[in-house]
């Protein structure tokens, strides 16, 4: 496996490349293609590396007696269309084909994406989905959790010449070895994602410390997606080393739809991104250093060696002589041991700064 990964849009994933923020879109367009350029649009105005979409058939995902043709729930048509008779979350009929998009609107929204600057694709959910993509030339597929344990999918997955996330909800460690060692047979390009899914997922089940476990682990980018409120644990994330971040996005958490109420609106979003931004800049450099900044702290609370008592010319100095006061103008707190021995070659009173002058 490999630690960084680049992408045919000319991004990169892992090294010491920034973090890679996806908008997960998903269905919150609720099937409506204005409202999936809309998100485009502003996810790239918040900053975001990428947008993300979900791309089924329900054929292939679904025995035929299953699928319902009259699923329950209004649909918002935008963001400010919002009904008080939505369903209780994870009570809505799956799959809901009125959120399913064409293949010519996913070809209009990949050219739309790249224009507004982001990269554009989607999570396959079937074969048939992901022989699409792979036909529209996406520069990476995500594999969702649900099929992590869809061994002949991530075998069929393996083949695609591009890289590869792996999110991990709802699998455990050995689900997670096979699923790599399968998809490492055809591809080297695998990032992996630490995820919980559960909408929303409680905090004391996200587990970030699973980042660190995968690190020590895999030589791969490792990564999180999260279905948590709020920002504050992706940002962690990428303290913890997290190399890419996803999150569902909504323009209007109030939306009747699936998934809109587990997402962040576009205001967390641009917060979410600067956060991250800025963590990575504050992660700075795995040596510890000295900066000039510091120098005006030290000017002003920084310490001398000081003499404790009367100290006659000729004297030689003991540690019960010296003591450390400011202002830092004399020989500094950190010579304390080294003139321990040293002669006195002028008289100093109490309370008074010696100076590399007055030693030898």
């Amino acid at each position: 496996m490999k630690n960084l990964i680049k992408l045919k849009s000319g991004k990169s994933i892992g090294g010491n490349s920034s973090t890679y923020i996806i908008a997960e879109i998903g269905i919150n367009h609720n099937g409506n293609k204005e409202i999936a350029k809309k998100l485009i649009q502003e996810s790239a105005k918040a900053g975001v590396d990428a947008v993300k979409f979900q791309k089924r058939d329900a054929s292939s995902i679904m025995i035929k007696k299953n699928i319902n043709n009259n699923p329950i729930g209004y649909l918002s048509k935008n963001e400010n269309d919002i009904s008080s008779e939505q369903p209780k979350y994870g009570s809505w009929s799956y799959p809901d084909l009125r959120v399913e998009l064409t293949d010519d609107d996913y070809i209009e929204l990949q050219k739309f994406s790249l224009k507004n600057g982001v990269d554009f694709f989607a999570s396959p959910w079937d074969e048939k989905s992901l022989d699409f993509l792979l036909k529209i030339n996406v520069p990476i597929l995500k594999i969702p959790s649900v099929e992590i344990k869809n061994l002949s999918f991530l075998e069929k997955c393996s083949t695609a010449k591009i890289p590869i996330i792996l999110s991990t909800g709802t699998a455990t460690q050995e689900d997670v070895d096979r699923a790599l060692s399968l998809l490492n047979k055809n591809n080297d390009d695998v990032i992996l994602l630490q995820c919980t899914s559960a909408y929303p997922s409680k905090l004391d089940e996200i587990d970030l410390n699973v980042i660190s476990t995968f690190k020590k682990k895999y030589s791969c980018p490792i990564g999180f997606s999260g279905h948590e409120p709020g920002i504050n644990i992706p940002i962690g994330a990428v303290a913890m080393g997290a190399k890419l971040v996803e999150k569902h996005v909504t323009l209007n958490k109030k939306m009747n739809g699936t998934d809109h109420l587990a997402s962040i609106d576009m205001q967390e979003l641009t917060q979410m991104v600067a956060g991250i931004r800025q963590v990575e800049k504050a992660l700075g450099s795995f040596e510890k250093k000295n900066y000039k900044s510091e120098d005006v702290l030290v000017s002003i609370l920084g310490k001398s060696i000081v003499a404790k008592k009367s100290l006659k010319k000729g004297h030689i100095i003991t540690k019960d002589d010296l003591t450390t006061k400011g202002p830092p103008t004399g020989i500094r707190a950190d010579k304390f041991f080294e003139i321990i021995g040293k002669k006195i070659i002028i008289d100093k009173e109490e309370d008074e700064i010696i100076f590399p002058g007055d030693i030898k």
